[in-house]
């Protein structure tokens, strides 16, 4: 497992598109709160609308990423030197979603410290509110993990990179279209889990307790279903 994490991790340090990545979230944070701060009538909440509004472009970049480094083996052809032997299987596709997982998460944070300096450089001593950061992060966890699971799915049954990463990106804008419809159904998407998490758990333990489990649930199923799956196939023609 160390070792499939090891070239995971790795792999996305030393590949100048996730270090593009990175840079286009800095900037897009940037340009995003600057002009939320010149637009913006309430202060106190400029970070949490710089978050809104960079929401969507986060899925969108986090969509692409993982279905990417998911289907980078199955582009390249490289499983003969990935997967020796039927028994790293498990470890293989753990170790990837765990890795975009945590991309994901960093791209987050990236966002997060980006949009503080920025406004912290240009308004300093102003008073400012934003989201409960634990929460934060464990809604951007759990629905990144479900995400990564998913697109594994995805990839393990088609085999085909456009097709995963039509389908990652497919979801997002499904999602994020639809949100607007009911909020309290939506308040359970992916897209919005990162910022709805801290409501649920206010309003309702009971609910939140059941919206986690049921992440942690579809979460494990797939991924079972992905292993299952993966052991039958033939990779190594």
């Amino acid at each position: 497992m160390m070792q499939q994490l090891k070239h995971d991790v790795f792999y996305i340090i030393y590949n100048r598109k996730y270090r593009l990545l990175i840079l286009l979230t800095i900037l897009l944070t940037a340009g995003l709160t600057i002009y939320t701060a010149v637009n913006v009538k309430i202060e106190e909440d400029i970070l949490i609308h710089s978050f809104g509004n960079f929401r969507q472009f986060f899925w969108v970049l986090c969509a692409y990423m993982i279905a990417d480094l998911l289907s980078t083996d199955y582009h390249s052809q490289t499983f003969k030197n990935i997967i020796p032997k039927s028994s790293n299987r498990n470890d293989y596709y753990l170790s990837k979603i765990m890795t975009a997982t945590i991309l994901g998460v960093f791209i987050l944070m990236t966002h997060v410290i980006t949009s503080w300096v920025v406004i912290g450089s240009v308004a300093a001593g102003m008073e400012l509110n934003y989201f409960n950061i634990p929460y934060l992060f464990l809604g951007a966890f759990l629905s990144l993990f479900l995400f990564s699971a998913l697109l594994s799915f995805v990839i393990t049954l088609s085999r085909k990179e456009t097709v995963t990463i039509g389908t990652g990106l497919g979801l997002v804008l499904l999602q994020i279209l639809v949100e607007g419809f009911d909020p309290t159904i939506s308040a359970h998407f992916p897209t919005m889990y990162v910022v709805s998490l801290d409501n649920l758990i206010s309003e309702s333990l009971l609910t939140a307790f059941i919206s986690i489990g049921s992440y942690v649930i579809f979460t494990l199923l797939l991924f079972i279903g992905t292993i299952k799956i993966f052991r039958k196939q033939d990779l190594f023609i």
